[in-house]
């Protein structure tokens, strides 16, 4: 009977290697795709820019925007910034009594037209991985998650979605200060310390309002954005608040912050992270 014992294990080692190279192989394709789609996305930076810095544009802009302008230093590039890639590392969770769980991410952002692309390791658990990709490009948003790059755990896509992407875009616009003269984005004063940005792209239109600094870095934003859950998308109010400032390049802006849902059972802190890395092209 040893003979047969001695069978099933070499059977259960066959099985579980086999399981575990089919993992890894998944694991691996995933992660090559993400980096295929970073590189298509990067491709639309082979043309003429489309953001022109001159005085008659900044003189359009309300006080406290053009304020944050100077104080980047980012109008005085010597050739127009064309994207941004941004390296980051940070918490977050999925419910507001959730667990908080480590990760840490690369994006990828086009100043000329509204795009990004960010991807994320997520640390659930020891030893156990969730991988994340979140692309916008050509009006389009798709978020994919993939526990151990594998197995499906999310996927959102559709007309919510892409409302949500060009909010987060408009946002983060801190990291990548001459986006406020893009053509696609339009301001409203509303006092010294405030404006408010409407951006329309594709068939899409979104709005937020900066909170500013005397001294001009902005430390808030707040806009209405589409929160999916399960499946179901619900208008809510989303906010960003941003702490620490740092040079990157010569380039001020914020390397801190927090992300959260103000819902209507209470805020919901979801999001922190530290930029680690910036880099301008």
């Amino acid at each position: 009977m040893h003979w047969l014992q001695n069978l099933v294990v070499v059977v259960i080692i066959t099985i579980g290697s086999g399981l575990l190279i089919a993992l890894i192989v998944k694991n691996f394709t995933f992660r090559r795709s993400a980096k295929k789609e970073t590189a298509l996305l990067l491709q639309a930076c082979s043309h003429e820019p489309v953001i022109q810095i001159n005085e008659e544009r900044l003189q359009q802009l309300p006080p406290p925007v053009l304020r944050w302008l100077r104080l980047t230093h980012s109008l005085d590039m010597e050739k127009p910034i064309r994207s941004v890639m941004i390296r980051q590392e940070g918490m977050l969770r999925t419910k507001p009594e959730g667990r908080w769980m480590p990760f840490s991410a690369k994006q990828y952002s086009l100043l000329d037209w509204p795009s990004f692309i960010w991807r994320a390791r997520i640390r659930a658990t020891p030893g156990v991985a969730i991988y994340g990709r979140d692309l916008y490009l050509n009006g389009q948003a798709d978020m994919l998650i993939k526990l151990m790059g594998v197995f499906k755990v999310g996927h959102a896509h559709g007309r919510e979605i892409n409302q949500g992407s060009l909010v987060r875009y408009l946002a983060e616009m801190v990291w990548y200060p001459t986006e406020a003269l893009s053509p696609y984005i339009t301001w409203e004063a509303i006092d010294d310390d405030m404006a408010r940005a409407n951006i329309s792209y594709g068939d899409i239109n979104a709005s937020g309002t900066f909170y500013f600094q005397k001294t001009g870095e902005p430390v808030r934003f707040v806009a209405q954005r589409f929160k999916e859950d399960r499946g179901t998308c619900t208008l809510e109010e989303w906010e960003v608040r941003m702490g620490t400032y740092k040079r990157f390049q010569d380039m001020l802006i914020p390397s801190q912050g927090e992300v959260s849902w103000n819902l209507r059972t209470g805020p919901f802190h979801w999001f922190r992270f530290e930029v680690k890395e910036a880099q301008f092209d």
